[in-house]
């Protein structure tokens, strides 16, 4: 699956992938009834109005509680059912199909052959971060297969595949049923991730490095879910260290580089694979601008796995 270097010509910069990608995000219109005990993250579709005063809060019964779009935070059920709201209309949850591809991948274990790990980690970040998932067994580097599972979630507001790479059978399949518009994105881990569009679906295009599709998916998808949701995209949360060794960045990429956090002190982990992703206390990022970070320098680590 190895494709030629991307030339400066070929490679979208992050934020252009972004808009790439958010373009197609119609707002969900879809929306669910749901009781206020499950409502914890989820964005309403309607004005949240009381039922009942709350002298405390200056709120009177049909009073806007919270305004639609708004996303409820764990502090907001307590003074909804203070006032009385039991229910709320909200959208429904944005719905992601994740595709992992590549003949040597298995669903299960099995002395054969490579367990797929980077597309059902992906399915647990796309759930954290508000999407509905669709989690496929691997599909073999075939064409027919290809196309009949990029075909089968059509249905879904945004595609996902995993395991694939600039020239490789997957995305001639995908350029055949739509467009690529980019094979290469400038960030690192994650260079060879593509950007395309399927009968007006979003499809993300990411290698099967964890690490890189891990980056890939934390960059992109996370926005494009939000966007769906009409959510707020917040930022991680971020703890400020002195990092251990010099950290280097190619000339017009984004780098984003795995540190494990002790005492302050922020260690770059070596590699890109599943074992240094799932080691890593969180991500230093290097401005595309940027050719590095000396030593000694205190930066922003970014958890990408914070637990609320």
């Amino acid at each position: 699956m190895a494709g030629s270097p991307p030339s400066e010509a070929e490679s979208l910069a992050l934020e252009t992938a972004r808009r790439q990608l958010g373009s197609f995000a119609v707002p969900v219109d879809r929306t669910d009834r749901i009781p206020l005990s499950v409502a914890v993250g989820r964005v309403l579709a309607t004005d949240a109005t009381a039922n009942e005063p709350v002298e405390a809060a200056d709120i009177s019964v049909d009073d806007t509680v919270f305004q639609q779009g708004h996303q409820v935070r764990p502090g907001d059920v307590g003074l909804l059912r203070a006032s009385g709201v039991s229910e709320l209309l909200v959208r429904q949850r944005p719905q992601v199909g994740i595709v992992p591809t590549g003949d040597e991948l298995r669903a299960a274990a099995s002395a054969a052959r490579e367990v797929e790990t980077a597309g059902f980690t992906l399915a647990q970040y796309a759930d954290r971060w508000g999407g509905k998932v669709t989690y496929r067994d691997p599909v073999a580097d075939d064409a027919p297969a290809l196309r009949m599972a990029v075909q089968r979630d059509l249905t879904r507001d945004a595609l996902v595949i995993t395991g694939t790479e600039p020239g490789d059978t997957l995305r001639e399949v995908v350029a055949d049923l739509g467009e690529v518009f980019t094979d290469y994105v400038d960030i690192d881990p994650g260079q060879r991730t593509g950007v395309a569009v399927v009968e007006d679906r979003p499809v993300l295009l990411l290698p099967e490095s964890p690490s890189a599709a891990r980056a890939g998916a934390v960059q992109l998808l996370r926005p494009l879910l939000k966007a769906f949701a009409d959510a707020p995209l917040s930022a991680h949360p971020e703890t400020r260290a002195t990092l251990a060794e010099q950290v280097d960045s190619q000339d017009a990429v984004r780098t984003f580089t795995p540190v494990a956090v002790s005492d302050g002190t922020a260690t770059p982990l070596p590699g890109v694979d599943l074992v240094t992703a799932t080691r890593a206390d969180g991500w230093v990022s290097v401005p595309a601008d940027e050719t590095g970070i000396d030593a000694g320098t205190t930066v922003r680590v970014e958890n990408w796995d914070y637990l609320p």
